[in-house]
């Protein structure tokens, strides 16, 4: 009887054993990731028209196309200059502006006020600004029109932020 229970002991005792061990999990199961909470900012589109004491001419018109809030494109031709938008978006938001300044070759002045465009992107607490300003030069008629023939994307500006 003596056996029988230690034999019965035994066999409860080595079957506890292969029934309480759990295997271990060697990769722990990762945390996810916090989505970033989507916050609401202006975007400002501008293109001046001086920069300094200097006036860009009356006959210089604007081309524009820029992404607007719902981040599709959108061209304006022949606008006046200055010209600005603004919105509201949600970010990540990527802000793109891209143009040219044209003319009329009849309508140039006799002196005419012209520049290299670039952009100039930069931030607040609320807005992304971008603001196409240039170096403007003074020059006559046939000046102007030589420059361009030599450097046809004179007039040209592209810009790009994310935020």
């Amino acid at each position: 009887m003596k056996k029988v229970t230690f034999f019965l002991a035994a066999l409860l005792i080595g079957s506890m054993m292969f029934t309480g061990c759990k295997k271990d999990n060697p990769t722990p199961t990762p945390e996810p990731t916090p989505t970033p909470t989507p916050t609401t900012k202006t975007v400002v589109y501008k293109v001046a028209k001086e920069f300094g004491n200097k006036v860009l001419s009356d006959c210089f018109k604007l081309n524009v196309t820029y992404t607007n809030a719902q981040g599709e494109s959108v061209t304006e031709t022949g606008v006046t200059l200055p010209w600005e938008k603004s919105f509201e978006v949600t970010s990540p938001f990527k802000a793109k502006m891209e143009g040219e300044i044209v003319y009329n070759e009849s309508e140039l002045p006799d002196e005419v006020v012209f520049g290299k465009r670039y952009g100039i992107g930069y931030y607040n607490n609320s807005s992304l600004v971008i603001d196409m300003v240039g170096a403007f030069s003074v020059d006559d008629k046939e000046g102007f029109l030589e420059l361009l023939q030599h450097n046809p994307d004179r007039l040209k500006f592209t810009e790009e932020k994310n935020f």
